[in-house]
């Protein structure tokens, strides 16, 4: 538990004194070999092993790597609200993170309503897009409507 704190990944409930980890947190510890993961036939469970076994979400592999990436440049990244989103804080302002795969189609109205829905929570909307060598660009997300811009 105390690997948890310190590598501020989890949730610790209090009914229970247990940590709830998103599959990315425990993606990130097993990667850094922090932790050692066992399934319930007590089979050890390296990084592919753990997608592969309980992956719910197209979204999980890219949104591990963009975690880890955010990670690695040094922000605290946070599973989000939704299946590929992540959240995060820098300089006093806090991120959504909205993770998509290059060359995949982009629903246009999800797009907007997720702006809309990381407004209102006070996070800049941020868009990740990873390729298909792992590679992560951000790009600020703005909205705009047209009678605004003439």
């Amino acid at each position: 538990p105390e690997i948890f704190a310190e590598s501020r990944v989890g949730v610790k409930t209090t009914e229970f004194s247990t940590y709830l980890l998103d599959l990315v947190e425990l993606a990130y510890l097993t990667y850094f070999k922090e932790c050692e993961v066992v399934d319930v036939d007590g089979q050890n469970l390296k990084l592919g092993d753990l997608f592969s076994k309980y992956s719910r979400s197209r979204y999980d592999w890219i949104k591990f790597t963009t975690f880890l990436d955010l990670r690695n440049r040094g922000r605290v990244a946070q599973p989000g609200y939704s299946e590929n989103m992540l959240i995060f804080e820098m300089k006093g302002q806090r991120y959504a993170v909205y993770v998509v795969e290059e060359n995949s189609p982009l629903n246009t109205k999800e797009l907007l309503s997720w702006i809309d829905s990381a407004l209102l929570k006070n996070l800049e909307p941020v868009l990740a897009l990873v390729d298909a060598n792992g590679d992560v660009t951000y790009y600020t997300v703005r909205k705009y409507r047209l009678e605004d811009l003439v």
